[in-house]
């Protein structure tokens, strides 16, 4: 009975955990972080352009943007990883079990 409870709650909290990162990965975070990358590139190009029209001194290091550490870890991208094979898991137990009920009902 207590590897059964044990056994539950681990299942449970590693479903929730991939739902977490499915959830995250589905609501575009990294594409978001993109659009922010290209964004600011495009304000810097922009006022790269307007200190060479007002001929200011160019230095590189006015145009160039410190980038924020994204925090991949190891336990991230086993999370990203257990996330995908789970998914990919479900996906063939699914596509498996509708073709065996198309198999009966047909």
């Amino acid at each position: 009975m207590n590897k059964e409870k044990t056994f539950k709650s681990i299942f449970i909290l590693l479903f929730i955990l991939y739902l977490c990162i499915y959830f995250s990965n589905i609501s575009g975070l990294y594409e978001y972080n993109n659009y922010k990358k290209v964004r600011l590139t495009e304000e810097q190009i922009i006022n790269f352009e307007q200190d060479i029209k007002d001929g200011k001194q160019i230095d590189i290091d006015n145009y160039l943007i410190k980038e924020k550490e994204m925090h991949n870890n190891k336990l991230g991208n086993t999370g990203k990883k257990l996330s995908y094979t789970i998914s990919n898991t479900l996906n063939k137990v699914l596509s498996s079990s509708y073709n065996f009920l198309s198999k009966l009902v047909a």
